[in-house]
């Protein structure tokens, strides 16, 4: 078993449907759900039940009412999973988020994943994330950077991060059962004490959704948020003190102790703001489906279409490069040669001028090569690949599409269904040949 999915749950049944499909329906299969009912006295355990009794990954546990905390620490006691990601019933997770989350710990070894989210107001929605570059960060420049914004969501929440379920158990880390202001902060303090390395990602793997049944939500005050900083400032100048010498903590004290001024950049959220969007947009277009279309080749084109450009969009916030920039790289490293701007432009779907920008990024970043075609009877500019430590990120897009695409197939099926889109393929590329003759 992979992931152990905690959600602790209590009243919830508006929202927990929604927030445990999200769950079940993520594209990796090597994950357990764990919900918590922590003494619900509405319909969510009757819910919960049914959940469990429709899918073997759901496992249900109902315990009388302890909080939030409680709650989360029974969930641990019971997860079997390699790795552990919490969600809250209110929120809900994109559909790779597991899969990205578990990929950035395996391929870099780290002891913590941490990832960008999707804050949700109303029908608005923006993203967020306080480490501008992804990549493997050491727990002194983790911490580093997480003095530059010390009270955001990003840094403080459980659920856009991945632990390692065996740190949890060696340490014994826990949810403070006693407190009832910054639990989630304090769990992340003290887990971070037993790391080497924290990996960021920045592809969004979260939508938290700001309402007032969630167990998360909560309208402090002035002397709420006083008292809330005063619980967690001890834990982190404990986090500080441990991983500096007395010197270097010496310098940063200052800093430090500006968490109790500190206040969240993550909750600027407003429907004018730039970066925000309508709820639904925020990976492109929303899907479309009509009854009238099933078994049409427009339906089936059109949605390979959409998930290839949700993959693709996905990894091209992980990169910070453009979904065309993906394509262009992907082009590039499929063909194995040198790629003209007709090439380029012609997969892309753009002219031979809109590709230029696109181009002057993975120059500059060093991903593609650049070379003059002197035989050519028109000199164009030619581009080859040259980032082989994408190469793993960009196969993986093909994966990810047989994966939705082929779920459920026999091997059988897979190399049927391979050899008739071959046959289609070339039917269509030498109609499209001859056209352009």
């Amino acid at each position: 078993m992979k992931i152990s999915v905690i959600i602790p749950v209590y009243n919830a049944e508006k929202n927990i449907q929604r927030c445990a499909e999200s769950v079940l329906a993520q594209d990796m299969e090597d994950l357990e759900l764990i919900l918590v009912d922590d003494g619900s006295r509405d319909g969510s355990p009757a819910l919960l039940d049914s959940l469990a009794a429709a899918d073997r990954r759901v496992r249900v546990i109902h315990k009388p009412n302890g909080g939030v905390s409680s709650a989360r620490n029974r969930g641990l006691a019971e997860a079997r999973g390699e790795y552990v990601q919490f969600a809250d019933a209110d929120d809900r997770l994109p559909m790779d988020s597991c899969k990205l989350l578990l990929r950035e710990a395996e391929s870099t070894g780290a002891d913590m994943v941490i990832a960008d989210f999707y804050r949700v107001v109303d029908e608005s929605v923006s993203r967020k994330g306080s480490i501008e570059k992804g990549g493997l960060l050491s727990r002194r420049e983790y911490a580093d950077e997480m003095l530059r914004s010390p009270a955001d969501l990003y840094y403080g929440a459980l659920w856009n991060k991945l632990y390692r379920r065996s740190i949890i158990e060696e340490h014994g880390v826990r949810m403070d059962e006693n407190i009832s202001f910054s639990e989630d902060m304090i769990f992340n303090l003290e887990y971070l004490l037993h790391v080497k390395s924290v990996a960021v990602t920045k592809a969004p793997v979260y939508y938290y959704v700001m309402n007032r049944g969630s167990l998360v939500s909560q309208s402090l005050d002035l002397g709420a948020t006083v008292r809330m900083k005063t619980s967690v400032i001890k834990y982190y100048d404990r986090f500080y003190r441990d991983t500096f010498d007395l010197q270097e903590y010496s310098d940063r004290l200052p800093v430090i102790y500006g968490y109790m001024l500190a206040f969240s950049t993550d909750f600027l959220n407003l429907p004018l703001m730039p970066g925000t969007s309508r709820l639904g947009r925020e990976s492109g277009a929303p899907v479309y489906m009509s009854e009238s279309l099933e078994g049409s080749p427009l339906q089936e084109s059109y949605l390979s279409s959409r998930l290839m450009d949700r993959y693709v969009s996905s990894l091209g916030k992980r990169l910070r490069l453009s979904s065309e920039q993906v394509l262009m790289l992907y082009l590039l490293m499929k063909a194995g040669r040198p790629c003209s701007s007709d090439d380029v432009s012609g997969f892309l779907g753009i002219s031979r001028v809109a590709v230029a920008p696109h181009a002057a990024k993975l120059l500059a970043l060093g991903y593609v090569r650049f070379e003059t075609a002197l035989s050519l009877r028109e000199k164009q500019d030619m581009y080859s690949f040259s980032a082989p430590e994408l190469r793993d990120e960009l196969l993986g897009l093909e994966q990810d599409l047989d994966r939705v695409r082929l779920e459920g197939f026999s091997e059988e099926d897979k190399q049927t269904l391979r050899r008739l889109e071959e046959r289609v393929s070339s039917n269509i590329e030498k109609r499209l040949s001859a056209e352009t003759l």
